[in-house]
């Protein structure tokens, strides 16, 4: 697929203050997309959708509010006139043991991985039906296999995967399809903004020094699958590991987490 296959598309990408879901606005813009970015930091945002195009626009919010997801929802048919392109990027992870996670920091984590995802979902899907669009869910590694220290971020991807799963054969006889994009180690901010079980920021990458893949990398593969429609993506050698240990052998998988984690 050329990047003019997404010229004209009228797209929505969450997350999309920093990282893959800037580097996606990006990718839609330079191909002539005309794109409504949200997140939670105006200032950055604004910078994204200026290196986005003319067709960008953004919109400043918390995404697991009701009532700013309503706003958005208006502003995505005020601006685009109707929806193409969904990308559930928004999304928080974590660094704690189960035992050091507090309960209000794992259903904060669930109402921004999931429930804000799927509940934004439910409101454009008219826009998505209209269109025979696409639905894009960002998830990781992490969605694929549980990982220690990530309890909480593991179980609302895993519940991304459930629903949109099954959403995917709902919505096939109208058209839309659902790409589910599974990155491993990727060079952004989020590891720096994981929460501790107290739901303080961390402030550091613990996985500084590895090698990584890009944001742009992700973005470009992840639109590519969308475009031909595929069900699943993974990027990264230890993404495809992950999957093939988690059927062929669990417990050298179960095994390797556990001494990296130590």
């Amino acid at each position: 697929m050329g990047s003019a296959g997404w010229n004209g598309t009228r797209a929505l990408v969450t997350g999309a203050s920093s990282g893959i879901g800037a580097a996606i606005a990006r990718e839609l813009g330079a191909a002539g997309a005309r794109v409504v970015l949200t997140g939670r930091n105006e200032a950055a945002l604004a910078r994204v959708a200026a290196s986005s195009g003319t067709g960008a626009s953004f919109l400043a919010g918390d995404l697991t509010d009701p009532a700013f997801r309503e706003r958005l929802t208006e502003a995505v048919r005020e601006h685009l006139g109707g929806l193409d392109l969904l990308v559930n990027n928004a999304g928080i992870t974590m660094n704690a043991r189960f035992e050091e996670l507090e309960s209000e920091v794992l259903r904060w984590i669930m109402e921004i991985d999931f429930f804000a995802q799927v509940e934004l979902t439910r409101l454009v899907l008219p826009e998505l039906f209209a269109s025979k669009g696409r639905i894009v869910v960002m998830s990781s590694v992490t969605g694929l296999v549980g990982t220690p220290t990530r309890t909480a971020y593991a179980a609302a991807k895993h519940a991304l995967h459930g629903l949109f799963g099954a959403l995917r054969i709902e919505l096939r006889s109208r058209g839309v399809s659902v790409t589910i994009a599974c990155p491993g180690y990727v060079a952004t901010p989020i590891r720096e903004r994981a929460v501790l079980g107290d739901g303080r920021e961390q402030g550091v990458d613990q996985a500084a020094g590895r090698t990584m893949l890009s944001a742009e990398d992700v973005a470009r593969r992840t639109l590519r699958a969308a475009w031909r429609r595929r069900r699943m993506v993974l990027m990264g050698m230890e993404t495809r590991l992950a999957r093939i240990l988690s059927i062929a052998a669990p417990g050298v998988l179960d095994n390797i987490l556990e001494k990296a984690t130590r």
